[in-house]
């Protein structure tokens, strides 16, 4: 590999003078600059930038690490997050924990892979970034799971204490939300098809529903609350449940896309018409939700802008190390379609 040394030589200058040609740090003659670039041409030598970075503190590189690419969020939070980078200057390091199958639908059992995750953070500070933007799939508390460290973490899709910065969504004010336009159209009868009972999602969205139906004089029967695991099935198996109920509920409220089309799938075998016997709402307003007969409506994450937002409160955290933690909620919003 050619040196700075060899780029001097071959041009009859000091390495100085190739250091300034190169970093425009000091005003060279035009041919002495002409030399300098001929000759850096002719070895092909290539500047030791990470060297430089390093010199200077930074190395202009971000890691991100993601609990797995696959998961829902995963590949549009990531994708603003380094078209944020990109723009700001900055390179991405990227690694992934693949955690899907691992994990399945149990999110909330992530703590089994606490090692994991400090080996993955290690393997980034290793690699000497500026910061490091984590990416969960799912939204959760996580502040317990990582070792101390000197290096800048962002969490992104997830929260953290008091003392870290992070950028998710409401899930309590989303769910609250979608009640009021529910009640909105005329329903009353909201019957709620949740996830697991432990899940944080599932106790700040049932929150929601629940406050904005008090704020509206109503309630909801216990019987009008099913908890599935998140995947179609489920949504079909608490569907028929539901069925069995006496009134039927005007409208079961999923709590993610699949198990709204598990429930669609129920009410059509029932002969139910949708909306017109029973209406359906989801969450998520997965790519399947455009697609279902009817479309379904549904609550769209804002997943493109958490990872633009996590962007750039790394780069401020990195550029400004007093900066105060931030806790940034995102607001979602309701996509509707036919089937309400």
């Amino acid at each position: 590999m050619a040196t700075m040394r060899d780029v001097a030589i071959l041009a009859g200058v000091s390495t100085a003078t190739v250091s300034h040609v190169i970093n425009g740090s000091k005003r060279i003659s035009p041919e002495t600059t002409e030399r300098v670039l001929q000759a850096i041409s002719k070895v092909n030598y290539r500047p030791n930038t990470l060297a430089k970075s390093l010199r200077l503190g930074q190395t202009h590189t971000i890691g991100v690490l993601v609990e797995d690419i696959r998961g829902l969020p995963v590949a549009a939070i990531v994708s603003g997050i380094s078209e944020t980078l990109a723009k700001g200057g900055y390179k991405t390091i990227f690694h992934d924990l693949h955690l899907l199958e691992k994990l399945y639908n149990q999110y909330e059992q992530i703590g089994i892979y606490r090692q994991r995750i400090n080996e993955g953070l290690a393997l980034l500070q290793s690699s000497n970034v500026d910061g490091i933007i984590y990416v969960a799939m799912h939204d959760r508390h996580l502040d317990y799971l990582f070792d101390p460290m000197d290096t800048p973490l962002v969490f992104a899709y997830s929260h953290g204490t008091e003392s870290d910065t992070f950028v998710t969504y409401s899930n309590r004010d989303s769910a609250a939300d979608m009640v009021r336009f529910l009640l909105g159209k005329g329903h009353e009868r909201i019957a709620v098809i949740a996830g697991h009972p432990h899940s944080y999602p599932t106790g700040q969205r049932l929150l929601g529903i629940q406050m904005a139906m008090q704020q509206a004089g109503l309630t909801i029967p216990q019987e009008y609350i099913r908890y599935g695991n998140w995947e179609y099935d489920s949504g079909l198996e608490q569907t028929l449940e539901l069925l069995k109920t006496d009134p039927l509920p005007t409208v079961i409220f999923a709590m993610n896309d699949l198990m709204a089309a598990g429930c669609m799938a129920a009410l059509l075998s029932a002969g139910l018409r949708i909306p017109e016997d029973v209406a359906v709402v989801g969450f998520d307003n997965r790519e399947i939700a455009s697609y279902l007969q009817p479309p379904l409506t549904t609550i769209a994450l804002p997943t493109p802008e958490i990872g633009t937002r996590a962007a750039l409160h790394i780069i401020d955290m990195i550029n400004n190390p007093s900066t105060h933690p931030v806790r940034e909620i995102i607001h979602c919003s309701i996509i509707e379609r036919e089937s309400v």
